[in-house]
């Protein structure tokens, strides 16, 4: 049974002849009449009584007419609301971030998706780049936030911007007064240091190595917050990403640049290779390139001063 076979049915019905039901649908006469005929021997009953002038309903023909009309009346609905839903971005939406980025810029991207499609339903998961990448392939998420993510052949990777690492320093420590930090001002500093299970820490872990930055770390950190309040107490100094310090409001800690050739990180957007993006993912995308390139993305850090609060730095 076809939903073509029903309109030309309920078209016959209510036209009371072939011809007129035809020219209501815009079809020939033979045609409709094949789908009915079609119809009536999928049913196994006959629908209509064809007379000399016009027809006849059947009591078949009678006991399927308010069903016709009803399925009609319930495809139409189904057409007019699934345009209206998807207007409004009713619609789920599954997006992962690794640790050292979800907390700095999801909250936002979030509240202003939500904020132009208020009945989005928006799930989030916070977790290590191969577990993010798995759940991508999988078709758990709709799309994560990462840096530098495993070559996969299920995963599309886009590159969005690079963002420069920042030294983050006590509030009085001697190396606020440089105007930027040399590789050599960090070499005798006691460090604190993301763990090698982020990929940020294996970064950062290559990075001080290749120019020997390695020899005094005091402690290796899980969580960038327990690194921080180590920076605080004066534990060690430490390399996080911008974003961090863009967050940051405690006056007990500054962050500033390196000189030059200073270490920096991708942030890639990734998503299931070939699977069709929904709107609301179109939306939060066009909202995080916006977040990272836009013009009030990046403000320069100034040396030995602190972030302001809310401000990209």
């Amino acid at each position: 049974m076809e939903i073509r076979q029903l309109r030309y049915f309920v078209a016959a019905a209510d036209a009371g002849t072939i011809s007129r039901a035809a020219a209501r649908c815009g079809v020939t006469q033979p045609s409709l009449s094949q789908q009915i005929l079609k119809l009536e021997s999928e049913l196994g009953a006959q629908l209509l009584d064809r007379l000399g002038r016009g027809i006849a309903l059947t009591d078949a023909g009678r006991a399927l007419l308010p069903r016709a009309r009803k399925i009609l009346a319930q495809v139409h609905e189904a057409e007019s609301n699934l345009l209206a839903d998807i207007d409004a971005g009713r619609d789920r939406l599954a997006i992962g971030a690794i640790p050292t980025i979800a907390p700095y810029l999801l909250p936002g991207l979030i509240a202003a998706l939500r904020a132009e499609f208020p009945a989005c339903d928006v799930i989030v998961r916070e977790g290590l780049t191969q577990h993010l990448t798995e759940a991508i392939a999988d078709n758990d998420l709709d799309l994560a936030v990462m840096s530098t993510p495993p070559e996969h052949n299920l995963i599309h990777a886009e590159t969005l911007s690079r963002e420069p690492l920042r030294i983050v320093v006590p509030a009085e420590h001697p190396l606020c007064s440089a105007p930027a930090i040399a590789m050599a001002d960090l070499r005798d500093q006691p460090a604190v240091r993301l763990d090698e299970m982020h990929c940020l820490g294996t970064q950062i872990t290559e990075f001080c190595t290749a120019h020997r930055l390695d020899g005094n770390i005091v402690c290796h950190m899980t969580q960038i917050d327990t690194l921080l309040e180590f920076v605080r107490m004066g534990l060690g100094v430490s390399i996080v990403p911008e974003m961090v310090a863009a967050r940051d409001t405690d006056p007990a800690r500054r962050y500033l640049a390196f000189k030059r050739n200073g270490p920096s990180r991708e942030i890639v957007l990734v998503t299931r290779a070939g699977r069709r993006t929904s709107r609301l993912a179109q939306r939060f995308t066009e909202l995080l390139r916006e977040r990272l390139t836009g013009p009030s993305a990046r403000k320069p850090l100034t040396s030995g001063s602190p972030t302001p609060s809310g401000t990209p730095s």
